[in-house]
This record gives C-alpha cells, structure tokens and sequence, in this order.
C-alpha cells in the first residue's frame, strides 16, 4: 500500500504546473501555523464545561485527550511526509481512496473550516462589544466583519510569506494571556499553599467521561487545515511531522496548565461563563478580566488569520487531479497565485459543478 502511493505520488503529471509556489513557510513558522489552527475561541470556555462534567478530574482529562490526538496526528504526520503538494487531507484522500472520496473530503473540510473561523469572527465582534457596545449594531457589525476579513485578505494578496508573518505574530501574541493567566493562577495556587478551591463533582461516570474527551478532542482539531500550504512550506516532508507533534505538545501543556488554574482558584468553576477572565479577576482585580477579553480579541482574529492563510490553498491541487471541470483548470493554472488568495471568500467559485462535471463521480 505505501509503495503505490509513493508511486502514485511520485508519477509525473499529465498537466504540469506553468510555475513553481514561492516555498516561504519554515519550520517553526508552520509549527506557529498548527498551534494557531488549534487554539481558537474553545480555551476561554470549555474549562468550566470540563469542569461541570468530571470537576477536578478534569486536567487528567485534557491530558488523556492529549494523548488520544497523538494517534491521530501521528497518521497524518505519517502520510503528510510523503507529499510535498498543497491539498492536506483533500489529497491524502484522493491519492489513497480515488476522486469520490477525495471530493467529498474536499467539501466536508470547507464546511468545517470556513465555518469555524466564522463564528470566531462573530465571537469577535460579541467580545468587542464589551467595550464598544454599538458594535453589535448590524450596520457596525457589518463593518467590523469586513474590516477583520479584508485586511486579512490584502495581506494574503501580498503573498504567503506576509501571510506567515502575520500567523507568526499572531500566534505570539495569543499564547502572551494564555500565559500571564496560567501565571497568576499559579500564584494564587501559591498563595493558598496548593489547595484546590473547586467544589468536587457528585459523580464521575463514564457518561461524563466520555462527554468531556469528546469536547477535548474537539479543543485539539483544526490541525488538519494547516497541511494546506505544503505546496509553499520549505521541506514540508520534514517540517509537517514535526510542527504536529510540536504543537500537539505545546497545546497539550497549556490546556492542561490553564485547566488546573480554572478547577484550583475559582470556587465554582462549573458555572463561570468566562473562567479565564475570573481567574484574572481573582489574581489582580477588574484589570485582569479586561486583559483576559483583550487577549481573546487576540486569539479569535489569530485563529482567523491561519484559516486565511490555509484555507485558500486547499483546491490548488483539484484541476491537477481532475476533481474540478475543464474551465476552472485552465484558469486556475493561468492565476493560481492570485485565485489562492481569493479562493477563501468564495469556495464555490469554479467547483460548484464539480460533482455534475467531473467523470467517473
């Protein structure tokens, strides 16, 4: 089986590509890459969701979850050292299964990860009305969306090297509160000589068990679409594997941390709405919260800027492989450096016929 799909990959294509993808993406840029498709909205909720569900069991939890995304991500770190193309796991699965399933691995991948950043886009603008709170408002709703989703695009426009750049700065920049909250409540920890204040959970059956890894595993995916950009990643073979499992550990380490602050320093964990923010409150007062609701601003647009730059390069590979009618390959391979920066506003364009257009589906 690994011998013909390194045949199948390896085998020169009928269609060439008129021209090469400027390959800027590196190794710890495509590591900030993962960590930034992962950590998204879910860190600044889904401790006290844990938390009601098997209370101070629960960093246990998110370390078993850990654990169980290494298998995963040690499947794709296998097959994604075997491919240097754009496409993740479009064209693992189309290499491997035929053009049906990989079709259909295309699609389902662009509903899940355009609709993710969506929401963390919307979350945006409910957490900026903390502050402002006309932007609620539709009209300055409507702004603020195509403001977030337009600079975001211009960069992309630029290039992937600028698009890597902002990835990078982002993803600094939204580990920054992850850390000072991890921090404080080490601190207060501290200061209470180590005693967990959470109230224990009355029962911890294997119902809720199995509730709590399902919404970790959950907290751990978003991975996938950071496999997207091979085509433009330096020694994709090499870096992929490591940036999975690098980030894998990083994010395991920070969930894990930020879960024990959550169960060890509020009282009621179980029912905060903003865990994060009232561990903050609880470290250094009202200043702390709005530092919290600065660094999730932070964190949703990061976590938006990855998908951007992922996203788009996700149908690069389907006019080479015969997924996308004849029109879209002609064009696509005349424009595909500047098609890829778009592709992300507009996923329908040129495949919307794929299925009624493409033979042997």
């Amino acid at each position: 089986m690994i011998c013909d799909t390194n045949a199948r990959m390896e085998s020169p294509s009928p269609n060439p590509p008129r021209r090469e993808l400027l390959r800027a993406i590196g190794r710890w840029s495509l590591v900030a890459l993962v960590v930034n498709s992962i950590i998204g909205s879910g860190v600044f909720g889904l401790p006290s969701t844990v938390a009601a569900l098997i209370g101070n069991y629960s960093p246990f939890a998110v370390l078993a979850a850990g654990a169980g995304m290494s298998v995963i991500m040690g499947c794709f770190a296998e097959v994604a050292s075997r491919f240097q193309q754009a496409g993740g796991p479009y064209l693992y699965a189309r290499v491997a299964f035929g053009r049906l399933m990989g079709i259909q691995t295309a699609w389902m991948l662009w509903l899940g990860q355009v609709a993710a950043p969506a929401a963390n886009a919307n979350l945006f603008v409910v957490y900026l009305g903390e502050f402002f709170p006309h932007a609620k408002d539709p009209l300055p709703r409507a702004v603020i969306l195509t403001v977030l989703v337009g600079v975001l695009t211009f960069i992309n426009i630029h290039g992937v090297r600028a698009g890597a750049q902002v990835s990078n700065l982002f993803t600094a920049a939204k580990l920054v509160p992850l850390f000072a909250v991890i921090v404080l409540g080490l601190l207060v920890l501290q200061h209470h000589h180590w005693n967990i204040a959470s109230a224990p959970v009355a029962s911890h059956g294997t119902s809720q068990w199995l509730k709590s890894m399902l919404l970790l595993v959950f907290a751990y995916g978003g991975f996938e679409t950071a496999l997207a950009p091979m085509s433009e990643a330096k020694d994709p073979r090499r870096d992929a594997p490591f940036a999975l499992f690098t980030a894998l550990l990083t994010c395991t380490v920070i969930y894990a941390l930020i879960q024990w602050v959550v169960v060890g320093v509020l009282p009621d964990a179980a029912h905060s709405q903003r865990p994060l923010a009232d561990v903050a409150r609880l470290a250094v007062g009202p200043v702390g919260a709005a530092l919290v609701a600065v660094g999730a601003l932070i964190c949703f647009y990061g976590y938006l800027s990855a998908k951007i730059l992922a996203m788009p390069r996700v149908p690069l590979p389907w006019p080479s492989k015969g997924t996308s009618p004849k029109l879209s390959r002609q064009s696509i391979a005349a424009f595909k450096p500047l098609m890829s920066r778009f592709s992300y506003s507009r996923p329908w364009s040129g495949d919307s016929r794929c299925l009624a257009n493409s033979n042997g589906m």
